[in-house]
């Protein structure tokens, strides 16, 4: 690393170090995040605006998975700040989210449209992480890029959708069949989630973390403890981070569990989607009984975990060994179903440069031959002592996304096994620590299904006064509009199922 910090010193005003995290403060902000998203080939993580009395601050947290470490990029702004999104696509939505909830311009940026806040329900010039009311009734429109040329049409999808699920609008730019256009449109289910939590006792906020997008509550969790955890000081027991680990786990599996139900049920075989659905809802009992709820709900704890998973180790075991012996079943007759690979087999494709340009994550990334799994770039808890494998394929489909997310499942069964194991070795179990609030701001991190989520905390006088969470969705959305293209309008539901990104982790 000393070329590499030798190479950044150049280019900063302030250099900090603290364990694995490198803030680097400076005026030639260009130049700097430049040399990191091209030259070392970092991945845009999360950008993070914060208020500090008469001028603002802008973070920029970059991962370098080679060799474990995070640069922290910041500049300081008053009303504007120049935009990097031509130069680094990543960061189009963080540029305009950054608009509309600080007021920040990004000048120059290429599509300087409102993002979470639509401009038919939010007055204009109101941003709601500086004011806390508005009495404007100055309202604006939102302009759609349809192409306007003879012969082709535009289908508008959504935001309401038949069946249960979330709001969120497709616009289809159509000549013929194939696909020319997909313009998304999403923020509809946007509920304030940052400034909520301002102000707020870390308890609460970690309460609010879990209910942010449902089936990943025990990964918001944990990136949320892990945060306060690193400012505090607090070493969680073994015994513990194995806990979360496992938890961690069953839940992974059960999210892909039904993304499979999805791509059995979108590719036409039902009988397959109600038996994947079966070994879900066995999976989700399991939860249940060792969290006293479906979601895992308040199971991480700061300093912990709140339930003692040791007596039901058998039951673990038990019904982790059934659900794989099963869905090994489901998974050769996917396998040896030409008319299911047929649909799956270069549907759906994002280019392998596609998913470098909007630092895409998880199985999105890891399909399209970019590895991407923070339990081995960059690891936490005891993922670090565990020996597993992420596929990564280079084909960049549907099919390529469903055979990483299968690799995944049985990485999580190994997994929970090694962790069992341990547990049930220990004599005298300690869930958790106790720990003393601390003043102070960090990143935490945590592998959900979808990819890495991070949350960026910062506490004062015992109250957390900035709360940023990322969800992998927001970094993969993007890519969607890029996949569809040349396919047939009816591939849209296995696309898009075999991405399966949150709206609410999104919208935020």
């Amino acid at each position: 690393m000393k070329e590499i910090f030798d190479s950044i010193h150049y280019f900063c005003d302030e250099f900090i170090e603290d364990r694995n995290f490198v803030t680097i403060k400076t005026k030639q902000l260009k130049s700097i995040s430049l040399y990191l998203f091209r030259d070392l080939d970092c991945d845009l993580s999360s950008v993070v605006a914060l208020k500090e009395k008469d001028e603002f601050v802008i973070k920029y947290l970059y991962s370098y998975p080679k060799k474990d470490y995070f640069f922290i990029v910041e500049q300081v702004v008053k009303d504007e700040f120049e935009s990097f999104t031509n130069d680094i696509p990543a960061l189009n939505w963080f540029e305009r989210e950054i608009y509309d909830l600080f007021g920040l311009k990004p000048l120059n940026h290429p599509d300087f449209r409102a993002l979470s806040l639509h401009p038919e329900n939010y007055p204009i010039a109101f941003h709601p992480m500086i004011h806390d009311i508005t009495k404007s009734k100055n309202f604006g429109t939102y302009e759609y890029k349809d192409i306007k040329s003879e012969g082709v049409y535009t289908i508008p999808v959504g935001p309401i959708h038949a069946g249960v699920i979330e709001p969120g609008h497709f616009r289809f730019a159509m000549s013929g069949e194939p696909i020319l256009q997909l313009e998304i449109r999403h923020f509809w289910k946007h509920r304030g989630i940052e400034k909520l939590c301002a102000g707020k006792d870390i308890d609460d906020v970690l309460r609010i973390s879990q209910k942010i997008s449902g089936d990943n509550a025990l990964s918001y969790a944990l990136s949320f403890a892990m945060a306060v955890e690193k400012i505090c000081d607090v070493k969680v027991p073994s015994f513990a981070q194995y806990c979360r680990v496992i938890g961690a786990e069953l839940e992974r599996i059960s999210c892909n569990l039904s993304d499979f139900a999805g791509i059995f049920q979108d590719a036409g075989y039902s009988f397959g989607a109600s038996g994947v659905s079966a070994l879900k809802e066995d999976i989700m009992r399991l939860i249940k009984l060792l969290s006293g709820n479906r979601f895992f709900k308040d199971f991480v704890v700061i300093g912990g975990v709140s339930k003692n998973i040791k007596p039901h180790v058998k039951e673990i075991m038990n019904t982790v060994e059934g659900v794989n012996a099963t869905f090994n079943k489901y998974k050769k007759i996917m396998k040896n179903s030409s008319s299911i690979l047929e649909r799956l087999e270069t549907t759906g494709r994002i280019k392998n440069e596609t998913v470098k340009d909007l630092s895409c994550v998880g199985f999105t990334a890891s399909a399209s031959g970019r590895f991407s799994d923070f339990r081995k770039t960059h690891p936490y808890l005891i993922y670090d002592k565990l020996d597993f494998e992420t596929l990564v394929l280079d084909e960049g489909d549907v099919n390529a996304r469903v055979q990483v997310k299968l690799s995944d499942i049985q990485n999580s069964f190994k997994i929970i096994k090694i962790c069992t194991d341990y547990i049930s070795q220990v004599d005298k179990p300690r869930l958790k620590i106790k720990y003393e609030i601390k003043d102070g701001e960090g990143f935490g991190y945590a592998q959900s299904n979808r990819g890495n989520i991070i949350h960026f905390v910062k506490i004062e006088n015992k109250k957390v006064v900035r709360f940023k969470p990322r969800d992998p969705s927001f970094m993969n959305w993007q890519s969607i509009q890029f996949a569809v293209l040349g396919d047939v309008i009816g591939d849209f539901p296995l696309v898009n199922k075999s991405l399966n990104l949150s709206y609410a982790g999104n919208d935020l």
